[in-house]
């Protein structure tokens, strides 16, 4: 029983330790294709100033002519689906939004304000970092109880003095 626990402890500390590495080494793409998403927010703007609204190019939204990217919606009040956080400027005319799968990504125009964390540093600090940090201490905990099991390990036992 020893050493099955002490397998499942090291198969866990490893799977975390591949979740805390592989996060930091996917933030940086996850950075760059955000900022490709807000490249697409502010075509959207664009097509609203030209357009003096947002035109459906698809039934429930714009996409780009391409019909890449994702299908954005435009509000003049700010969707109940985005992040709390998420405020619009006084000055802002509507909110532009789009489904990311699972939650709603937002953009204020003209303000420019969005949800959406185009570099690493605001994803560490948006609650990722936490989480490797997180990943790390259950993995670490995960290893320390699996060498504590390990089997042939014996308990260390206090040496008897003699009192010669």
């Amino acid at each position: 029983m020893r050493m099955i626990f002490c397998l499942l402890l090291g198969l866990i500390a490893i799977a975390f330790v591949l979740i805390g590495t592989t996060m930091p080494i996917m933030l940086p793409s996850q950075a760059a294709k955000d900022r490709a998403y807000y490249q697409q927010f502010k075509a959207a703007a664009a097509h609203v100033d030209s357009n003096g609204r947002l035109l459906a190019s698809e039934l429930g939204g714009w996409r780009e002519k391409n019909g890449a990217g994702p299908l954005i919606q435009s509000s003049v009040k700010t969707p109940f689906d985005c992040d709390p956080s998420f405020k619009r400027a006084p000055v802002d005319r509507l909110v532009l939004s789009f489904w990311r799968g699972e939650w709603t990504e937002c953009y204020a125009y003209p303000s420019g304000w969005t949800t959406l964390p185009m570099s690493v540093g605001a994803y560490l600090l948006s609650g990722v970092g936490v989480n490797i940090v997180i990943y790390w201490l259950l993995a670490a905990g995960a290893a320390w109880g699996a060498i504590r099991l390990r089997p042939g390990r014996t308990a260390l036992k206090p040496s008897v003095v003699n009192g010669s």
